[in-house]
């Protein structure tokens, strides 16, 4: 009878922990379009201001554009040079200062921008670590270790970044880096041999094992994993203390098949990956978290895709890529699918951007919708 009751209460629990997780839906607020035929990326979004920031990603340079809420371009500048405020290194940080200027974070300098993109000063700062990006850019990571806001920390290269290539033992780094600008040395936060994973990863796989990250500015809080990971960690900035854990239930996550992960387990179409990999972490104002992941792609299907376009891969596809909502104790979703697109940046009202894709034909402009996250 005790069997049959335990039984029973089972069933019960994961019939509405199943019910629960269905729930959520996006739901489609507001589109516009950019007048551009390179492809434009924003990374942020002022919302005071209601002003957006993105680059150009197909131009030569570091083209830097600031767009308002109806796509329509405002300013735009190209920041390649060696003049003040130019720089020809990597543009590895784009987004809003705590003030509203716009800030850029190379290897070696950070350099402040008004609003409008009017050069006002640049920091120089020792990076022995540097890391160069090549066309990727995001919002950086950073914080005031006082009050007074003087003491200022950022992070040394945006998520997703193929930050471990070179690397001979995966379990001697860390998944974040960050530079302390008032005493000019970097430091070091979740290290990998503290996940949960890490005693199934292979060196091998190094490559494809990147840093995830995003960041509550207004409370100092660190939402971290990998591309290969099953844990989301959420961190005290100012103290560097881990606040809880989440454990990621991914709907189809092929790379984790088989154990130990190594070059041979996953997947591959040389010199392409076919493997599934955490892609992005979102915080929502309204205390939701998004997970950004690319499902595996079968071996035959990609043969036939990259026949018939050679610049094909499944990480731009958005029909292989999903969403699994939370919030900072547990999951809240199962799988979901986006609208044609790519997942960007946190917006207002517990929404996200966007990039929207046309599947059926190339655009002369770029399109991108707004979309809340409800139940």
């Amino acid at each position: 009878m005790n069997y049959l009751k335990t039984y029973f209460l089972t069933v019960v629990i994961l019939f509405i922990s199943h019910f629960s997780l269905a729930q959520y839906q996006l739901k489609k607020t507001n589109e516009f379009k950019i007048n551009s035929l390179n492809s434009v990326e924003i990374v942020d979004y002022d919302p005071v201001n209601k002003r957006y920031l993105g680059y150009e990603n197909e131009s030569k340079g570091f083209v830097v554009m600031v767009l308002d809420e109806k796509g329509r371009i405002l300013q735009k500048k190209n920041l390649m040079g060696q003049g003040p405020g130019q720089f020809n290194s990597a543009m590895n940080s784009l987004g809003y200062s705590d003030k509203k200027d716009i800030w850029v974070i190379t290897p070696n300098q950070l350099l402040t921008f008004d609003k409008n993109l009017n050069f006002k000063s640049a920091v120089k700062y020792v990076n022995i670590n540097a890391f160069f990006t090549y066309r990727i850019a995001e919002s950086p990571i950073f914080f005031y270790k006082d009050k007074f806001k003087n003491e200022l920390v950022f992070g040394t290269y945006p998520s997703n970044t193929a930050r471990f290539t070179s690397v001979k033992d995966l379990g001697t780094q860390h998944l974040l880096e960050l530079h302390d600008l008032s005493e000019n040395h970097n430091y070091f936060l979740a290290p990998i041999k503290n996940r949960p994973i890490s005693k199934d990863l292979d060196n091998s796989i190094n490559s494809l094992y990147r840093p995830v990250f995003t960041q509550d500015k207004e409370k100092n809080k660190l939402y971290i994993t990998a591309s290969l990971d099953n844990e989301i960690t959420i961190i005290d900035l100012l103290t560097g203390n881990s606040i809880s854990k989440i454990n990621i239930n991914h709907g189809d996550f092929g790379s984790f098949k088989k154990l130990p992960i190594t070059d041979k387990t996953l997947p591959s179409y040389p010199p392409h990956t076919l493997a599934s990999l955490n892609l992005k972490i979102i915080k929502l104002d309204g205390g939701l978290i998004i997970l950004n992941y690319v499902r595996e792609i079968p071996y035959g299907t990609f043969e036939k895709k990259i026949t018939e376009d050679q610049f094909y891969h499944h990480f731009k596809d958005p029909d292989y890529h999903r969403i699994i909502i939370f919030d900072e104790e547990k999951q809240l979703s199962k799988d979901l699918q986006i609208p044609y697109g790519q997942v960007k940046i946190a917006m207002p009202n517990n929404s996200i951007l966007i990039k929207l894709i046309n599947p059926e034909e190339e655009e002369d402009f770029v399109r991108y919708g707004i979309y809340q996250v409800s139940k």
